[in-house]
């Protein structure tokens, strides 16, 4: 894996990591994954391609760090699941969460397979908008007394649905539906 740079190394140079990741998302919201080129980002950021490989090596370096920081936006998901004090409040914030989820993906086509490709079992570990939004996730479900294995299981199981829900594409009311069962099952199992 090469060595990751950091946040400080990206503005020492004149553009933040944020900004970036914003530039980069914005031209795979218009042309996809596929269209995420160091030109097309350079130009989305109106800088000059060359000056790019001060901040990312090459683009492979380029989607490790928008899978990382992609979810900048869900920073108040993170608060809400530091304020859960019951199962119901988790499954509230999670289902909200995952439909504002599909949404995302939705607007950044080939997103999700990028995020997919670049999942680890233990995703929560490290830096990154995602890590952080994992960790707050199973840390509420291991604050209501759900084992870590158990917490990182049921994680798990909720983002794969996600996830094939929008390789699948198909109506909002059958994610919907098939998401109320699954935390049906869930609140069933646990209680």
């Amino acid at each position: 894996m090469p060595e990751q740079r950091g946040p400080s190394s990206h503005a020492a140079a004149g553009l933040r990591v944020e900004a970036i990741v914003e530039a980069a998302l914005a031209v795979i919201r218009t042309d996809g994954v596929a269209g995420l080129t160091m030109r097309a980002l350079a130009e989305r950021l109106s800088v000059r391609a060359p000056s790019l490989y001060h901040h990312v090596r090459n683009k492979d370096d380029l989607l490790d760090l928008v899978a990382r920081n992609a979810f900048d936006s869900f920073a108040a998901d993170r608060t809400a699941y530091e304020q859960v004090g019951s199962l119901d409040e988790w499954i509230a914030v999670t289902t909200t969460g995952s439909h504002r989820l599909r949404e995302f993906y939705a607007e950044h086509p080939g997103l999700a397979a990028l995020i997919q490709a670049k999942a680890t079992p233990y995703r929560d570990q490290g830096g990154g908008s995602r890590a952080a939004l994992v960790r707050a996730q199973l840390n509420a479900l291991v604050a209501l007394g759900i084992s870590e294995t158990d917490a990182r299981d049921i994680f798990e199981t909720i983002a794969h649905w996600t996830l094939a829900a929008v390789a699948a594409g198909g109506p909002d009311e059958l994610f919907s539906d098939g998401l109320d069962l699954l935390m049906l099952g869930l609140r069933a199992r646990l209680s």
